[in-house]
């Protein structure tokens, strides 16, 4: 039996195994969208990207992947603003979210690969059994997908569904091996863990690592607002350009902090202003939101900043905004790692039943 942890985020689905972490986009492109590939055949295994299809969806090949830059291409996004967990398209990532796990495992391929799976939801998806319902029957079973002709089976035993923001607090007081480290604040006081996402902010509070449920928010605009923002400015000076366009670019180009974008390869636009201009606004509108839902607490000691949407926070003012802030290590795998690690914590040390090697 293996562990598997995956974070299912509406702009990236992050992964987790024994073997690692792997960040994926959280759409994928239908392979018809590319035309006739084979013409240029030799350059496909260059891409970070691979033909993926499922039985869940028959007569469909689809193309996913680390590498994926879909450009102006149609994608078949899983983003939803209500249920989204019972949708094809979501089940068509799980399948493929579990298949890319799979790959590292021979028995995978040569039979069925047994799995544990932990999960999150959003808080507001956690209060409600129908949703958490959905995800679970979703995810269990028995799941067969191939990866460039090479057939995956998967079967999923057990899914523990955790609150997504319990994924850093576990990241952050429990050490690689599942074992609870001393003297972490997350423990013995009260701490605000602002969840950055695609599709949401959740800003969530824990005393002595319970949910403080006076100190929350849920805030509806993550990085596909920040996206859409930068995208309308950009087509009304310069030239249409996609969201999916312009997170690749963010992603690209984001330790430079100097966005460039070539709408054809041959003229060159600088981006930089309206990127970082949008990038200030949305961090003192989410900035405004976290002081509102922590009402200035004296009695929290840190605000924990994560996902992959802190990376597009300008933390210079945010941290001036909010004091107590602390940007976590890697954020945007802060999730998964810790539902990883919940794993390792109850799987190993109560059933005995998960291994790793």
């Amino acid at each position: 039996m293996k562990l598997f942890a995956i974070d299912t985020g509406n702009r990236r689905v992050k992964l987790m195994s024994e073997k690692g972490t792997k960040v994926l986009p959280s759409y994928y492109v239908d392979a018809e969208e590319y035309g006739d590939r084979e013409v240029l055949s030799f350059a496909k295994g260059k891409a970070k990207t691979s033909d993926y299809t499922t039985d869940r969806d028959r007569g469909y090949t689809y193309v996913w992947g680390e590498g994926l830059n879909s450009g102006a291409k149609v994608v078949t996004d899983t983003i939803r603003s209500d249920g989204r967990y019972n949708t094809r398209e979501f089940g068509v990532l799980v399948d493929f979210a579990l298949a890319e796990l799979s790959r590292d495992f021979k028995e995978a391929r040569e039979g069925v690969l047994d799995v544990v799976v932990v999960t999150g939801v959003p808080t507001e998806d956690y209060d409600k059994q129908e949703v958490i319902n959905q995800v679970i029957a979703t995810i269990k079973g028995v799941h067969s997908a191939t990866i460039d002709g090479v057939s995956h089976v998967v079967k999923v035993h057990d899914v523990y569904v955790l609150m997504q923001p319990v994924g850093t607090a576990i990241d952050i007081m429990v050490d690689d091996a599942g074992d609870v480290i001393d003297g972490v604040d997350i423990e013995d006081s009260l701490v605000g863990i602002v969840d950055c996402g695609g599709g949401t902010v959740l800003i969530e509070a824990f005393d002595s690592m319970n949910l403080d449920k006076k100190n929350r928010m849920q805030m509806f605009e993550g990085a596909y607002t920040l996206l859409t923002d930068i995208r309308n400015k950009v087509t009304k000076k310069y030239s249409s350009i996609t969201t999916n366009e312009v997170e690749y670019l963010l992603r690209e180009c984001g330790e430079t902090e100097k966005y460039l974008w070539s709408p054809n390869g041959n003229e060159t636009y600088d981006l930089t202003e309206i990127v970082m201009g949008e990038r200030s606004r949305y961090t003192r509108k989410v900035a405004s939101t976290v002081n509102a839902a922590y009402k200035a607490n004296k009695r929290m000691k840190t605000v924990y900043v994560t996902g992959g949407t802190a990376n597009l926070l300008v933390k210079s003012e945010f941290e001036q905004a909010v004091p107590k802030a602390k940007f976590v290590e890697e954020s945007e795998i802060a999730n998964v790692r810790g539902f990883y690690k919940y794993g390792l914590a109850n799987e190993v040390l109560e059933n005995g039943d998960v291994t790793t090697s």
